[in-house]
Order: structure tokens, then sequence, then C-alpha cells
């Protein structure tokens, strides 16, 4: 039998486990507390915010237990004759004991317009006995008229401390318990970085640790790295350094060097845009925190002077026409050469 993933595995069972949307679960609680229950709600918000999590918790506690909540994947399930089922279904009276029958929609913004029209008088006059909660990621596709129905909470992004967080807490309860700073292969960089990668998300979060540790015990920022296949970032600040100190020799070595290793060179473009993009807001910003570079190279950031900082804003723009144009060309390395060299030439 596949042994669990970790992101399963430690799925929250309880509101007191969700990371964060401590606004979000204090308003269920006291509906719940209140008696006040709503029949329609929509959780929106990004991948691994928690929509689905919370539902789960919410339609457990909302039955105290009993029955299980219809989950319903709206991207296989958009049809009309889908929803006329689930509105069959939702005026019969439960049969698993449950108070409520709590039906939860993942994804609903796959719904057709059809399907969503077929819902529309349903939700206006739910059954007193039918709770309908909506998940997605892009709300905006929901017709108004739907959305006006329902009683709607916006999941914020997990912020980086609060998935370091559960990380390390994951990593303590893989390891029988053990506290933090006794494991030998852990690095706090290592678990800053995958937060970073992870853009908010939680369960990308956990999906990267997993990825990681089944390359390496050794959770180490260099193997985080390696592991997500990202290039290295000391490859792209030496790439840097030899544009700002304009030795095309140089810079010539780090592109051969990594097209020698099989990396995808438009991917290395985008990628370096993404990366001087993030030195023009640490020095707008002076801080790492709204970036994907790692903390560690922070200090060794203050210490650049302003020259440096004015060529990578150049920099950027020549990389936005350099990215636009890489894509279709059939020969990258030469038109990425040229226009580097042109920026080491330039550099002044």
């Amino acid at each position: 039998m596949a042994e669990q993933s970790l992101a399963v595995k430690y799925r929250p069972k309880t509101f007191e486990d969700v990371t964060e949307q401590g606004s979000i679960i204090q308003i269920l609680r006291n509906q719940l507390e209140n008696g006040k229950i709503k029949h329609v709600y929509l959780f929106s918000g990004g991948a691994g915010t928690g929509k689905t999590t919370c539902a789960r918790i919410f339609a457990n506690e909302i039955n105290n237990g009993k029955g299980m909540p219809v989950e319903i994947d709206a991207a296989s399930n958009n049809s009309v004759e889908s929803v006329r089922t689930v509105i069959q279904q939702a005026v019969q009276p439960s049969l698993d004991g449950s108070t409520y029958r709590v039906y939860i929609y993942d994804e609903c913004h796959m719904l057709s317009v059809s399907a969503w029209n077929a819902m529309l008088k349903m939700l206006e006059e739910p059954p007193q006995t039918a709770i309908f909660i909506f998940c997605t990621t892009d709300p905006q596709k929901i017709p108004k008229t739907i959305l006006s129905r329902t009683e709607r909470y916006d999941f914020q992004r997990i912020s980086q401390q609060g998935i370091v967080d559960r990380l390390k807490w994951i990593i303590v309860e893989e390891n029988q318990g053990k506290e933090i700073d006794d494991l030998l292969h852990f690095s706090y960089d290592a678990l800053e970085y995958i937060a970073k990668i992870a853009d908010g998300g939680m369960r990308d979060a956990i999906t990267l640790l997993e990825k990681c540790l089944a390359f390496d015990k050794d959770v180490s920022l260099d193997n985080v790295v390696k592991t997500v296949g990202t290039v290295d970032f000391k490859v792209f600040f030496d790439l840097t350094e030899s544009i700002v100190d304009e030795i095309p020799k140089e810079m010539l070595e780090i592109i051969e060097q990594v097209h020698s290793q099989g990396k995808d060179l438009k991917l290395f473009v985008r990628g370096y845009l993404d990366f001087v993009l993030d030195l023009c807001k640490f020095d707008t910003m002076r801080t790492l925190t709204y970036t994907k570079i790692p903390n560690f190279y922070e200090d060794g950031l203050k210490k650049m002077d302003n020259h440096y900082f004015d060529i990578c804003f150049q920099l950027l723009q020549k990389l936005l026409k350099l990215n636009s144009d890489v894509k279709w060309d059939s020969n990258p390395k030469a038109l990425i050469e040229a226009n580097l060299i042109d920026m080491c030439m330039r550099a002044e």
C-alpha cells in the first residue's frame, strides 16, 4: 500500500491545527456557538491556504462529528445533470444521523454557466437541512447572481513564518518528537527558502519538504535548490557581478556551464529575470521578505553600493525584452549570449 503523503498525513483535523486565517475561524466558531449557521458559503483564496480543509472541519463541527460531507470536484462534475442530482439529494433527509447535508464544491468556478443557472433557484431558497460550501481560487469567474447569495470569506496567503513554523513541527513529528534544535540534518535557511517558493501555499510547502526529504535527509539550502531544480543563486549572483563589472569572459563561461549542464536556457532567462527583479525589490524595500532570494544573502546585499543596483535596474529592462524575444528563437543560446555581451559592454 502506498504511503500517505505528508500533506495528507498532517492535514489539520480541527480549527486549532489550522495555520493562521484566525478571523475567519473565529467567525465560523461564533456561528456554531450561536446556532446562526448560514446555508451558503464561499471560501475563496490561493491554493493551499486552507479553504477545503476549513470547509471539512466546519462541516464536521456542524454535525457534531456525525456523517460525512459530500465533496464534489467541480472540474469533473460541472454539468447541469450533476447539479440536478445534487438538488434532488439536498431536499431529502439525511440517512447517516447528521443534522445537515453538507456539500463542499471544490474549485467551484469550473461549473458551467448552465450548471450555475440550475443551482440559482435552490441557493435563493435553500433546503433547511442543506448547507453548501463553495471553494475557489478564482472567484471572479463565479456569476454575480451566485456571489450575492453567498456568505463570502477570503483566505489570505499564509505568511512565511507561519509556513516555516508548520514545517518545523512536521519535521519534529517525523523524528519522534525530538526537539528541532537537536536535529543535525536541518537548516532554517532551507525552510525559509521553501516557504518563499511556496508563495503562501501550505500544501505546496509541505510537498516541497517531502520532495527534499526524499532527495536527502539533510534539509540544507543547497539540497533544497537541487531538489526544486532551480539554478543555484550563486550562479545568478556571479552572472550579475560579471555584468556589473563588465567582464564578458566570465559571463560567457557561466552561460556555457549552465548550457553544458542541460538546463533549459529559456527557463534560465526567465529565472534570471525574476532574480534581477528581486534585487530591484530589495533595493527599494531593503529587505528580502518580499523576494524569493534566501534570507542567507541579505547581509551581503546590504553591503552593495548604489552602482550595483543602478545596473540591476538597467538590466531588468533589457531582460524583459530578452525574455520576450527568446521564447520564439530556435537558437536561444546565441541570442542570450549576444544580449548579455551587449549588457556587459553597455553597463555604464
